[in-house]
């Protein structure tokens, strides 16, 4: 299986980096209170120390809404999962408990504010590509909905058949989302360059030590960019 990211994706963000974690063989069956400890620890650190008064104004949060800007999508109609999160939390709002590879996941993108989510590599067909939409490709949004239609020409995370998150980083759709069920997970990091492509590195590194010591199975990561857009990878464990 290959993932790959579209060349023009790096002409309009050429200091762009895509951290992934495929996580093989994993065990989400059993409740976790480490698990709901760290992700209970994510929310009140953010509480804390969350700098400023609107969430598209955190430094690491801005560079979200300057890249959309660049690439045509809209970052206050659709907003960055992790602004959407972190949103959800200042407001005082629950904050959802999914399962624990999710609020594992969910834990770590709220420490570091970075955008990620978690596609069920079982359900997918075909390779993985971070691309513009060519105007064909179905989209089914996570927890229900009217199948669309995705615009030519919008970001997408897809696979060979419909896409799978729309607006790079804003929607996911439904057919691969993690469950109880889920042994097999592709999970993308998004980070900007004003953000630090570092951080890429830290990120895989926390999810390298955390996955297994909670949920078992085996790792393989990688960090594309633009001299490097694409790597290949096995399901098997």
């Amino acid at each position: 299986m290959y993932f790959s990211i579209q060349k023009e994706l790096f002409d309009l963000l050429p200091d762009l980096a895509i951290g992934m974690v495929v996580a093989m063989g994993l065990d989400n069956t059993q409740p976790s209170k480490e698990i709901d400890h760290l992700l209970q620890q994510a929310i009140e650190e953010l509480k804390k120390n969350f700098t400023v008064d609107k969430p598209q104004d955190h430094p690491r949060i801005k560079p979200w809404r300057i890249a959309f800007a660049k690439i045509g999508i809209s970052g206050s109609k659709f907003p960055s999962s992790v602004e959407s999160m972190a949103r959800r939390i200042l407001r005082g709002d629950p904050f959802p408990k999914i399962n624990p590879l999710v609020d594992l996941y969910n834990s770590i993108s709220l420490k570091y504010l970075v955008p990620m989510g978690g596609h069920d590599l079982n359900t997918l067909q075909g390779n993985i590509h971070l691309c513009f939409a060519e105007g064909w490709e179905p989209f089914t949004p996570m927890g229900g909905g009217e199948t669309v239609i995705v615009p030519k020409g919008e970001l997408v995370y897809r696979d060979d058949q419909e896409v799978l998150t729309r607006n790079w980083v804003w929607r996911q759709c439904e057919k691969d989302k993690a469950t109880e069920k889920t042994r097999n997970i592709f999970i993308p990091i998004d980070v900007l360059g004003e953000v630090g492509c570092d951080l890429a590195e830290v990120i895989i590194q926390d999810l390298s030590e955390t996955i297994p010591k909670y949920l078992g199975g085996t790792l393989f990561s990688s960090i594309l960019n633009k001299e490097h857009p694409s790597v290949e990878f096995s399901l098997s464990t």
